[in-house]
């Protein structure tokens, strides 16, 4: 009986350890195939929501009576700047070392769950917020140079977390804030007094559908005119009167596109302008007056945030993440007919790409931050030549990783917030990012709302609050 014991021991340990030689061999030896994450909801979709009517802009508080803020030279109106490029022109020195204390506060403020960035305009920072006892989205006005919060427009929204709320970034023209809420609620107000003036629920006009987390797009304001995507069953893109919110063109959507997290892209390509809309199912393009110009659908990731990035005049450069990757495409003019094709395109292994932010160009230079899926480039800081696509030309290193954060460039230097609240400053000199400064500005984690700049001042968001840093240096205020 022993012996028997004994031996069904010892076939049992060399079961085992076969067993784990084989393991051994298919973990560490065998080749595998690079794997890519694909876009997952946190469940919350499944959780069911009250049906209500949304009265858009129904609620109004006032913080201060004050009615005169003091003027400030500088404005960072819309989703990334003025020109819409993240490239601040304003020739000012800013403070780029730092002590053990880091740049200079100005004041902080708590927000609710998201990722929305502010903008700045006539001395005030608007936000579009998720006030979470209230279930309610808000528009809220504060004052620069104190943080005060003078006024909100709000109104009742409730949705469950799905990576957090809010993700849009307001555009303030002409004295008009416009916002578009999570849940593709348009809503404009006077950008002094807060005053309601129009709103727009796109589901309900349009019957689009709300893409994953929630809508990211963030609105454009041209000449009068809200360009918005609306990737609705009949219409692509609508341009609404600025003042009055009436509908003045609205693009045909034979193709279904869908909406996407991606903003449209007001650009000039082959000589006519245009706005370029990358939706769910493809990208296509309009002239100023809602005709359609062209359609290309052989490129179409699952997921869509970062916004066509020109960089020719007929050439769009082309990012998602979740193993999407990147593609050029061209875009032709022939006897009065456009078409678009795809050109080349790579995985995010292979050249540059992006998962959430919009690529910066500087010149004939590409810069991006690599997304996850970029196997060793994986968060890093890379430049590109756009004529030698898709070959990098400098990478930041791997001691350092960025992960999904915003970052513009100023001064001569790029300004990178990284997802755990950490700003840094690189300079790009000789084919070699340079390393200038780092501080954990913001106390909270996935710093992913795009940063406001203006004369100095830069604001800058993690999840759940938001900072006002003083940058100028003393010999500049």
């Amino acid at each position: 009986m022993i012996e028997r014991i004994f031996d069904i021991a010892l076939r049992t340990m060399f079961v085992l350890t076969a067993c784990t030689g084989i393991w051994h061999y298919v973990s560490f030896v065998t080749p595998r195939a690079v794997g890519y994450a694909v876009p997952v909801r946190d469940g919350s979709e499944f959780r069911v929501v009250k049906k209500m009517t949304t009265k858009i802009g129904e609620t109004f508080k006032s913080f201060s009576s004050a009615t005169e803020i003091k003027p400030f030279d500088g404005e960072w109106p819309c989703f990334r700047g003025a020109r819409r490029d993240n490239l601040v022109q304003e020739d000012r020195p800013l403070t780029k070392s730092w002590g053990a204390e880091g740049p200079k506060v100005m004041w902080r403020k708590e927000l609710g769950e998201g990722y929305s960035g502010a903008i700045i305009a006539q001395g005030r920072v608007y936000v579009l917020d998720y006030l979470e006892k209230e279930d309610s989205d808000a528009l809220r006005c504060f004052e620069l140079l104190t943080g005060n919060e003078l006024w909100q427009r709000s109104y009742k929204n409730p949705i469950r977390r799905n990576h957090g709320k809010s993700r849009t970034i307001p555009a303030c023209s002409d004295n008009v804030v416009v916002t578009l809420g999570p849940a593709a609620h348009v809503m404009a107000v006077d950008a002094t007094n807060g005053e309601f003036l129009w709103s727009c629920d796109l589901v309900e006009q349009y019957g689009c559908e709300i893409p994953q987390w929630y809508a990211g797009q963030c609105p454009l304001i041209e000449n009068g005119k809200v360009i918005i995507g609306v990737g609705g069953e009949n219409i692509l893109m609508t341009a609404l009167d600025l003042k009055t919110g009436k509908t003045l063109w609205e693009t045909p959507n034979p193709d279904k596109l869908k909406m996407s997290h991606s903003s449209v892209l007001s650009t000039r390509l082959c000589g006519v302008e245009q706005y370029v809309y990358a939706g769910i199912g493809g990208i296509s393009a309009c002239d100023l007056n809602g005709k359609p110009l062209w359609i290309c659908k052989s490129w179409k990731p699952a997921v869509w945030a970062p916004t066509p990035l020109k960089i020719a005049d007929d050439l769009l450069f082309l990012t998602a993440g979740y193993g999407a990757g990147s593609a050029l495409l061209r875009v032709r003019l022939t006897n009065g007919a456009f078409e678009a094709t795809i050109e080349n395109e790579w995985k995010p292994t292979k050249g540059p790409a992006s998962e959430q932010q919009t690529p910066l160009l500087i010149g004939n230079t590409l810069f991006t931050i690599q997304p996850k899926d970029a196997g060793g480039l994986h968060a890093q800081l890379v430049a590109a030549d756009v004529d030698k696509l898709p070959a990098l030309r400098a990478t930041s290193g791997k001691e350092v990783r960025f992960g999904l954060g915003p970052y513009l460039h100023a001064d001569g230097a790029f300004w990178i917030m990284d997802d755990d609240g950490v700003l840094h400053v690189y300079q790009f000199k000789d084919d070699t990012f340079q390393k200038l400064a780092s501080h954990k500005v913001v106390p909270g984690v996935d710093s992913w709302g795009p940063i406001a700049y203006a004369g100095g001042l830069m604001i800058l968001r993690d999840s759940t609050s938001m900072a006002c840093l003083d940058l100028r240096k003393e010999d500049t205020k």
